[in-house]
């Protein structure tokens, strides 16, 4: 036996006398397990696709019941990345069909602006014209420190293949909230799970 061996081996032993059970499973899991046994590392959202990718919003109300300002639909721009035969735009770009059944992973990153301390926001996923998820809320209690609100969310919804989907902006109490046109804070992403 080598010296270098000898040496692990005494640390070991060291380590499994001092630590117990943890010196041990340190001593099998990082000294005898040679590099190309190490299993790679597995993202968190493995078995996902990426299906649709749009960069660019706008508030569109030409669509019943939407057709305020304190009630409107996003309208998708500035197409990354659109796999048909997952995905069907229509509408002007603000509702979607998710072509193939199972399950999609949805991430809205969207900047409100112009809202207003006395107001709720709400921006929902429609499915077929009924509320199916909701994306956020915001409800600001004191004056804002901003006129913006950024959403960050995701969600999963499960397709039949049949269903049309948009995502709808509604607030009680301040009928002039906008998207905001800097582009930079705005994306939607569709994953399909494989």
């Amino acid at each position: 036996m080598s010296e270098r061996k000898g040496a692990i081996i005494l640390i070991g032993i060291i380590a499994i006398g001092a630590l117990g059970f943890s010196g041990y499973m340190f001593v099998t899991n990082e000294l005898f397990v040679t590099p190309e046994a190490t299993p790679p590392a597995i993202p968190p959202d493995s078995g996902l696709i990426l299906v649709g990718l749009w960069e660019d919003f706008s508030k569109n109300t030409e669509y019943a019941p939407d057709t305020t300002d304190a009630s409107w639909r996003i309208e998708f721009n500035d197409n990354q990345f659109n796999n048909s035969n997952y995905i069907s735009v229509s509408n002007n770009n603000t509702s979607f069909k998710l072509l193939k059944e199972g399950f999609y992973k949805i991430t809205l990153l969207a900047l409100l602006d112009d809202i207003d301390a006395s107001a709720v926001y709400w921006a929902y996923l429609i499915r077929n014209n009924t509320f199916d998820h909701c994306f956020d809320r915001v409800a600001i209690s004191d004056y804002p420190s901003s006129p913006f609100h950024q959403i960050e969310s995701s969600l999963y919804v499960k397709s039949t293949g049949l269903d049309n989907f948009y995502i709808r902006c509604y607030s009680s109490g301040d009928p002039l909230f906008e998207m905001s046109a800097s582009q930079t804070f705005n994306q939607l992403a569709i994953e399909y799970s494989k």
